[in-house]
């Protein structure tokens, strides 16, 4: 790929001038876009002020789509239109950013190594085949600028990010994390054995998904940021600098010996390369791991949702206080109703809470009216 060989520290200059820049200037359906992404930046560096909070409320307007347009990938112009009217007709509050994301599923990285991807219009996801059939004859695991889901989706992003200069922010494709993508490409049973049967493979090809991963990356950012727009990831935060979202949903299947092991050493050189991170902590499982995400000096915030078996964060206070007693920002899943409670009982200098459910945008008001007079 072009510009492979460039580091991302030797592009990073540039992109913190593009975002600087960037944030300098209110954006048409973000007015106080300069307040918003000063509070994000001290957000990061946990000397928040107060609780920010993410709010938008959709149109009800019912000729809108809301879905992610799956159907119109291979017709960028089409494709934009759809996606463009989404956030024309959503009213975003507090520190929302208004965003369009450029979307193919989950760990897009495993479709540009080749996986096959399949859609599920009906339910706004996608899923990939594996296609590792054994470790003593793997797949060579490399980006070809041939492959057609890595050449659609720059498009897409070209064409998103010329359209959202000086408007929205651009969001990025699902990356995800190196043994996320192994998860996609072996399956995730496979990959459970593999742990014990295979670990000195299992722990090459996360090392080189990382490099993989860094090569896509560079590319992405600086698509976006030539075009004079800004850039987000799916956690909607701001940063004055570049960030990634390291997931590992394969850390629900193991325990935290092997995580340690097989999964931090690849998130944390991906978090140390980006320079910002929000690691996804996903449900009362994934959360065994939140004490050595915390210790890790690379793991920089950490977006938890509570998961079908913990529908409430409140019930996960003790892991939040223990992240934030280590100074991790904390990005939180909740709905409204919980909204008050949650900035209570955690530090201001370093949460955010995406609110759900929100029925009105007099609601939302009504929730930053009471944030600003309490914090």
């Amino acid at each position: 790929m072009t510009d492979v060989k460039d580091s991302i520290e030797a592009r990073k200059k540039f992109w913190q001038g593009s975002l600087g820049k960037n944030q300098s200037e209110p954006l048409k359906y973000c007015p106080e876009f300069p307040v918003v992404a000063r509070r994000w930046n001290d957000w990061w560096n946990f000397r928040g002020d107060r609780p920010l909070m993410v709010a938008e409320v959709a149109d009800e307007n019912k000729k809108i789509r809301r879905d992610k347009a799956f159907d119109l990938l291979a017709l960028p112009e089409e494709w934009l239109a759809v996606r463009r009217k989404q956030v024309e007709h959503t009213h975003y509050f507090a520190e929302a950013l208004p965003n369009l994301r450029v979307d193919i599923g989950p760990v897009a990285i495993g479709a540009f190594l080749g996986a096959p991807l399949h859609f599920a219009c009906a339910e706004n996801t996608s899923w990939q085949d594996p296609v590792i059939e054994s470790w003593e004859n793997p797949p060579a695991l490399t980006l070809s600028e041939g492959n057609a889901w890595l050449q659609r989706v720059l498009r897409l992003l070209k064409v998103v990010a010329e359209d959202a200069a000086g408007e929205y922010v651009v969001c990025l494709p699902d990356l995800s994390g190196a043994i996320d993508v192994l998860m996609v490409l072996r399956g995730q049973e496979k990959l459970c054995i593999d742990l014990y049967e295979h670990g000195e493979a299992v722990l090459s090809a996360a090392s080189h998904l990382v490099d993989v991963w860094e090569a896509v990356f560079s590319r992405m950012y600086d698509i976006v940021l030539d075009a004079g727009a800004g850039v987000t990831q799916w956690v909607t935060c701001w940063a004055d600098s570049p960030f990634t979202v390291p997931t590992c949903d394969f850390n629900a299947l193991i325990g935290p010996k092997d995580f340690g092991r097989f999964c931090l050493p690849s998130l944390s050189d991906q978090a140390q390369r980006a320079g910002l991170c929000v690691f996804h902590l996903d449900g009362r499982g994934p959360a065994r791991h939140a004490e050595a995400l915390a210790k890790d000096p690379h793991i920089t915030a950490v977006q938890y949702t509570p998961g079908a078996a913990t529908p409430s964060a409140l019930e996960m206070l003790p892991m939040l206080h223990m992240l934030q007693q280590h100074e991790v920002p904390l990005f939180i899943e909740s709905p409204a109703g919980e909204f008050k409670q949650l900035a209570r009982e955690l530090d201001p200098s370093g949460t955010a809470i995406r609110v759900s459910g929100l029925q009105s945008p007099e609601q939302a008001e009504d929730l930053i009216e009471w944030r600003d007079k309490t914090f």
